[in-house]
């Protein structure tokens, strides 16, 4: 490998060397952002049942409280992915430490559900920026030969960091209050800025382009209005707040796409949705990572309310899985950018289906070593055999002009699994107006996994067709 140029640039292509002060700043500060983001969602899924009890609520209203952090986070990535091409990537990223630094604030203060649902809000738009800007850096800043690496790298890190999320939520709960749990992360934005204003170089600014407000509005609405319906309609379809509500997501989306295509910088050009690869990649994003958030939810949550664990031993749990993560997600990236994504992507997503079934068969007097931990490793080992080549992969379709944008689709299309795994799993279940504790919870559990492992099975077949070993940008827009 020929050496690296005086400022880490390769001479065989643009981007810094992974091996760089550059290329190990950027990885570090999107890990550490990155991190921010999604332990914030693992430690409160360690917390919900402590928070329904402090609070005196059901699933129904705890589902707003992480919706809250969705509906915003998803309404505005997009339009973060396009502030980040206008304004710099590692301005954008910056601004997004402070707001999630802000909501973190408000949540743990908050004396109510509507406060809390509140910063959990401001929570989202902070992550918004930050995930955005964040893996716009990545893969935007390393040569071709070294991009699934990098990004191997920085999500099997982040998958480490985070691996902490559990531990510590179930920890803070036992000894502090699930309040701490929103302040002690606060370590993060501190670290992630310290090293991206030493180190992390700023992407150019496109100031010709300029910001979608009116699609961001319509997005925000969408989304805000069909949580909404989806989170109420179980009770109740023909009600007519939840009629209202389907018909206000209904115009607001048609509005939406009809905007889209008139405005002349859209905040989601509809044209890169032609490139298969990038259409097909994020439709299974879409699936895996619903498969991933509600295979975490719902096992953490038996593990608490049928199995008996305290929520810091629930969350200890998680840790085998994050390590294998750590360790698979950096040599799937290498294996990706030698044979291609497609194999990797399909073969890791049947891995998954299998390791999610395993667990739908954790039940009352299942032991962790014989019952739960077997599955956890299969689970481990599929979602970091997949995730590294798939995001490379999505991303890579389309050009360096669009990375920004492309980025902000990919991060948009993982939250909104979430929100859907929030809002759909429970309903399928049978679980909606029911608290954690009740027995429904213990029946809907094995349903909600292998619908989970169902989603897999189609989510590989997708890939199969879709995903090509080798992926050419496309300009399309």
């Amino acid at each position: 490998m020929p050496p690296a140029a005086p400022d880490g640039r390769p001479p065989d292509g643009p981007g810094v060397r992974l091996r760089s002060r550059e290329g190990r700043a950027v990885v570090a500060a999107a890990v550490l952002g990155s991190a921010l983001a999604y332990m914030s969602d693992d430690m409160l899924n360690v917390a919900l049942p402590s928070v329904s009890d402090d609070l005196g609520v059901g699933v129904s209203e705890m589902q707003w409280v992480v919706n809250g952090y969705f509906v915003t986070m998803l309404s505005l990535m997009l339009t973060a992915g396009s502030f980040g091409d206008i304004r710099g990537h590692r301005r954008t990223f910056l601004i997004g430490l402070a707001i999630f630094t802000g909501g973190a604030i408000v949540a743990a203060t908050a004396p109510s559900i509507p406060l809390l649902v509140a910063g959990r809000a401001i929570q989202g738009v902070g992550a918004a920026l930050i995930l955005a800007s964040g893996l716009a850096l990545v893969n935007g800043s390393f040569s071709d030969h070294e991009r699934s690496q990098a990004v191997g790298v920085y999500m099997g890190v982040t998958a480490v960091a985070t691996a902490a999320g559990p531990a510590l939520g179930g920890l803070l709960v036992d000894l502090v209050s699930w309040r701490a749990i929103f302040v002690a992360p606060l370590l993060f934005p501190v670290a992630a800025a310290f090293v991206t204003y030493a180190a992390v170089p700023e992407t150019p600014p496109k100031q010709e382009r300029r910001i979608d407000t009116k699609g961001a509005l319509l997005a925000l609405l969408t989304i805000s209005t069909l949580s909404f319906a989806l989170i109420r309609g179980p009770t109740g379809w023909l009600r007519v707040e939840v009629v209202t509500a389907l018909a206000a997501a209904t115009v607001s989306a048609w509005a939406f796409v009809w905007w889209q295509r008139r405005e002349p910088d859209p905040m989601l050009p509809l044209g890169l949705f032609r490139n298969r690869t990038f259409a097909g990649g994020n439709a299974v994003t879409l699936m895996s990572f619903m498969v991933s958030a509600g295979a975490f939810l719902f096992l953490i949550v038996q593990l608490q309310t049928t199995l008996g664990y305290r929520p810091a031993s629930a969350g200890a749990a998680f840790v085998p899985l994050y390590l294998i993560m750590l360790v698979g997600s950096p040599q799937s990236g290498r294996l990706a950018d030698k044979i291609g994504a497609r194999t990797p992507v399909v073969a890791g997503n049947l891995v998954v289906a299998a390791g999610v079934w395993w667990l739908s068969l954790v039940g009352a007097g299942s032991e962790f070593l014989t019952d739960v931990l077997p599955g956890m490793i299969v689970l481990a080992v599929g979602l970091a055999t997949l995730g590294a080549p798939l995001t490379s992969a999505t991303l890579s379709a389309v050009s360096q002009h669009d990375q920004g944008i492309a980025s902000g689709v990919h991060n948009t299309v993982g939250q909104l699994a979430g929100l859907l795994m929030i809002v759909v799993l429970p309903a399928v279940a049978g679980l909606s107006g029911e608290t954690f504790d009740s027995p429904a919870f213990a029946e809907g559990y094995q349903l909600a996994m292998r619908v989970c492992a169902m989603l897999c099975l189609v989510a590989a077949g997708i890939a199969a067709v879709s995903i090509h070993s080798r992926n050419a940008p496309t300009n399309q827009r």
